[in-house]
């Protein structure tokens, strides 16, 4: 199965309206990176929620990495929750697992929005919409500029 079709079984397990909040696509898009940890996530995820503890218990087998990435998605989705993962550890995770992990951060800000092209298909596709961020983007170089233009000194007038 593909990361979208992941996704989707995952989401088909909640309400609509915790499938739209951020915290819920982070974590939901990190879960959904392997179909092993997929179906073992699926098992504890309904309408309540999440249940990262029960999750976690039941992933004690798997590698250290994959722990981590549900790690860093339990703290994404519930943002008081102790992680253990560090700067170093995240380093470390290499492509594709750090790539996700910093896409999981612009997900659970909501820069980032989760979106699943052709849904009712054999073979939907996953998209990530970034135009909020690109937005931000624009806007912190408009402040940029316009500070740099306030700040240069006026030129000295000649001397007669």
């Amino acid at each position: 199965m593909t990361q979208a079709q992941n996704y989707l079984k995952l989401e088909s397990l909640l309400h609509a309206t915790q499938a739209k909040d951020s915290s819920y696509q982070a974590a939901l898009y990190l879960l959904s990176t392997d179909a092993e940890l997929t179906d073992t996530a699926a098992k504890y995820i309904d309408s309540d929620g999440i249940d990262f503890t029960r999750i976690k218990r039941s992933t004690q087998g798997f590698d250290e990495r994959t722990q981590q990435l549900i790690d860093v998605a339990h703290n994404l989705f519930s943002w008081n929750s102790a992680c253990t993962v560090t700067p170093f550890d995240l380093s470390r995770l290499g492509y594709p697992m750090l790539d996700q992990v910093c896409k999981a951060l612009y997900i659970s800000t909501g820069q980032v929005k989760v979106q699943i092209q052709e849904r009712d298909t054999p073979q939907p596709r996953m998209e990530l919409d970034d135009s909020s961020y690109q937005q931000s983007i624009r806007f912190a170089k408009a402040i940029e500029r316009m500070q740099a233009g306030m700040s240069r000194e006026p030129e000295a007038e000649p001397e007669l």
